[in-house]
């Protein structure tokens, strides 16, 4: 029995991978290769060719500027979901008191001198206390 492999670019990790499929699917991909000029000469009376089109080295369709906006684009629906994630994992680990902190600076928009004229401390010690805050949050955020 034949193996059928066609090399197809994954969006979510931006490498091409090795995928095994039916031979239906094989030959019609296969064809849409042997096709490409023939779209061509279709759409370049009245448009661009289709083998011009931005991002179309690969023929993935989320490469496809013209047809896929920005949030709709699955690599950024995956990277948005992973980067809140990672957020929420870092905000979980902060003490009450903590959490206060990052809330009052980086939500409500407060100085450290506000922050700290309201609890009663040195601005130094807010600022220091946020940066100790901050480290220990680097290893749960992938920037």
């Amino acid at each position: 029995m034949n193996k059928y492999i066609i090399n197809v670019f994954n969006s979510a990790t931006g490498n091409f991978e090795d995928v095994e499929v039916t031979e239906a699917v094989y030959n019609a991909y296969r064809r849409s290769g042997w096709n490409m000029d023939k779209n061509d000469a279709k759409h370049s009376a009245n448009s661009t060719p289709f083998s011009c089109l931005i991002g179309g080295d690969n023929g993935t369709y989320e490469n496809f500027s013209e047809f896929v906006s920005e949030t709709d684009n699955p690599l950024f629906i995956v990277s948005d979901k992973l980067a809140r994630q990672s957020l929420h994992r870092a905000l979980n680990i902060l003490s009450d008191e903590e959490t206060a902190l990052i809330t009052a600076l980086f939500f409500e928009e407060k100085t450290e001198r506000q922050y700290a004229d309201e609890i009663g401390v040195f601005r130094n010690a807010v600022h220091k206390k946020k940066v100790r805050i901050l480290k220990k949050n680097k290893n749960f955020i992938d920037i």
